[in-house]
């Protein structure tokens, strides 16, 4: 557990990120963030969480759990399989989404393109 707290927190800081800026987000309290990269607590991430965080940041749920990072080779095909077909077929999968579905994947997509270009 103690692990999970410490890559949590890592990743926060190679992101240059207050706990506010990290908590913001990924949609939590920033009280959150600090329970989960206190070593003298017991909490982590729920499912929830632990897939903004993986989504936001591009990390896997296998790093943050347990430290497996990408080969390059992982990686490669992982960046190469969003091509132009690909992309039809998720806007086909979001419009069969509920309502709140589509507003969390929006937010997501705005998340991501803030840190993305986040100077």
């Amino acid at each position: 557990m103690h692990d999970i707290k410490r890559r949590l927190k890592q990743l926060r800081q190679e992101k240059n990120l207050t706990m506010s800026e990290f908590a913001k987000l990924i949609s939590v309290s920033p009280g959150n963030v600090g329970d989960w990269e206190s070593e003298s607590r017991t909490s982590i991430p729920g499912a929830k969480a632990l897939i903004s965080i993986a989504t936001i940041f591009d990390v896997s749920l296998d790093w943050i759990l347990l430290g497996h990072k990408l080969t390059p080779l992982d990686k490669k095909q992982q960046n190469s399989s969003l091509d132009q077909q690909t992309i039809p077929s998720l806007i086909e999968l979001i419009h069969t989404l509920s309502s709140e579905d589509k507003q969390l994947i929006a937010t997501l997509a705005k998340r991501l393109y803030l840190l993305s270009h986040r100077q």
